[in-house]
């Protein structure tokens, strides 16, 4: 009996050990195979570049991180340069907008731009005092164009809603008898919208709940002003115990105010939070800001955006001396009118993609990702829906040969933790738009290492700096960076970086990144110094 039970014991400790140390094999042994038709100087030079992203990889203090790793070189005597857990899937985070742009690049086209007009059924009569009247209501139509903001007037050439008001006042109308209406079914909410916002406004099913406050989570909706969302600043008061000082910005009268919070005294920590009542536009102020605080800025999304829309555009109208007699309302199911029978009063046209390409990759930017997708889909079927947007995103994935064993997909940004994909079939994306015509837009969208957006202050000096075009991405306990380098000897390198379950802090996960590109970016100016 003892000895049955000694050999089962052996043969149990035995079968663990090899089982753990195949694991710890599966996870850690990169796949690179140097192939025997390279010159013995490229297989030296190869072989030492993966010694270095070996041991870099395999370093004690990541053994906690879930490293993915693609590089693969466009010039076909090398291919796959370096490879680990390529084929396994991560979340991409902000990664998504790399499928989200190249998409819309194939189903947009690089000419294609955002459009918004108004419109009226209404005639013009004579009004007091020598003004004229428009006796009907005022459309305002738009399939999603998100540079309705003034930080957007010099790409645009001009404020829209001070363009409408020009366009009104050349007329001499300085009254709308009638109702002031958004026509906003160019983009359509999700049943869940419905439910969270009534359908003026629209959101992937599955984001964080506690997100929906801020604008990294501003909703989608075909009618939308400064990108959805109000800068709110806190200010103390001037002495401890008062209410703190807060403004909006813009403030157009949308929002509603409860301030809870208090003035601390000067140096101690600052517990003040600004966040939105769910479901609804009033923004709860609570907490403590110091006596010597500078003061606190948050960004908080809006609920029903196409009303924040006519609000704002109503207060741009007054301040012109227009007035508008009606009311402010989605249109409805009684509206009944041909938008091409309609007389125009006014449109504006957004920058074309390259620009809105640019803003989604470059800035990271969340809610351009996510009209983009609707706008897609709206090209696909025209249906200016989540659904319709994802669609189109994956069939356009599956002509490029990557198959949904490699990705799953929520949203056009990123921000869901349910989109998965592996480095292997980004890198394959990055590969294949190399060869479209579009490729120079598609590149030149996306950050420059140490000169702008997202990489502005990463890889600032060394052979990588300004060679490196990449598409970065951050949630809690994720950090990706894909991309593509460009060699000295004219050498188009593509890359996918993905990290996972870390606990460490989002930085030092960004160096391994940096010094897995700047090992790249040595590899290859050694190499193409070569006799």
């Amino acid at each position: 009996m003892l000895l049955r039970l000694f050999v089962t014991f052996l043969v149990g400790f035995l079968t663990l050990g090899f089982t753990a140390k195949n694991l710890y094999a599966q996870k850690k042994k990169p796949s690179h195979l140097i192939s025997k038709k390279l010159s013995k100087r490229d297989q030296r030079l190869l072989k030492e570049l993966h010694t270095e992203l070996d041991k870099l990889l395999s370093d004690e203090a990541y053994s906690n991180t879930f490293w993915g790793v693609h590089i693969e070189s466009l010039n076909p005597k090398f291919g796959v340069i370096y490879a680990l857990n390529s084929e396994k899937n991560f979340v991409p985070a902000s990664n998504q907008k790399l499928l989200t742009t190249a998409a819309a690049l194939h189903y947009l086209g690089e000419s294609f731009r955002f459009r918004t007009s108004a419109h009226t059924w209404g005639k013009i009569v004579p009004a007091e005092n020598g003004a004229m009247r428009l006796d009907g209501d005022l459309i305002v139509l738009s399939d999603g164009n998100p540079y309705h903001a003034e930080r957007f007037v010099d790409s645009t050439g001009g404020f829209f809603f001070y363009q409408l008001a020009d366009s009104l006042l050349a007329r001499n109308i300085t009254l709308i008898n009638g109702d002031l209406v958004a026509d906003d079914h160019l983009v359509q909410a999700s049943t869940y919208s419905h439910a969270v916002s009534g359908g003026d406004g629209d959101y992937p099913s599955d984001w964080a709940w506690d997100d929906l406050f801020y604008a990294m989570a501003a909703p989608s909706s075909a009618l939308a002003f400064n990108e959805n969302f109000v800068t709110v600043t806190v200010y103390p008061a001037d002495s401890v115990g008062k209410s703190p000082i807060v403004s909006l910005s813009p403030d157009v009268n949308f929002f509603k105010i409860e301030n809870s919070a208090s003035t601390g005294f000067a140096q101690t920590k600052r517990t003040l939070e600004a966040v939105r009542r769910f479901g609804t536009n009033t923004i709860f102020i609570s907490g403590s800001i110091p006596l010597d605080s500078r003061g606190f800025r948050e960004r908080i999304a809006v609920e029903q955006p196409a009303l924040y829309f006519l609000t704002a555009l109503k207060k741009a109208l007054e301040e012109k001396g227009i007035r508008i007699s009606g009311k402010l309302r989605r249109k409805n199911t009684n509206d009944f009118y041909l938008t091409d029978t309609l007389q125009q009063v006014a449109s504006q046209a957004s920058p074309t993609l390259f620009a809105i390409l640019a803003e989604t990759n470059k800035a990271s930017n969340n809610f351009f990702a996510e009209q983009l997708l609707r706008r897609i889909g709206y090209a696909y079927r025209k249906e200016g829906t989540t659904d319709a947007g994802l669609d189109a995103v994956k069939l356009y994935l599956n002509s490029l040969g990557i198959t949904e064993k490699h990705y799953y997909i929520i949203d056009g940004c990123g921000l869901s933790r349910k989109n998965r994909i592996s480095p292997s079939a980004i890198v394959k994306l990055l590969k294949k738009n190399c060869a479209a015509n579009s490729f120079e837009t598609y590149y030149q969208s996306l950050a420059v290492a140490g000169k702008d957006g997202t990489l502005q202050n990463r890889l600032r000096e060394g052979k990588a700096s300004e060679m490196t075009f990449a598409k970065t991405g951050f949630v809690g306990g994720v950090r990706t960076l894909s991309g593509y380098f460009y060699g000295e000897d004219e050498e188009w390198i593509v890359f996918s970086i993905m990290a996972m379950n870390f606990t460490q802090s989002r930085l030092d996960i960004e160096k391994v990144q940096d010094r897995i590109i700047e090992l790249l970016a040595e590899w290859a100016s050694e190499r193409a110094s070569a006799p």
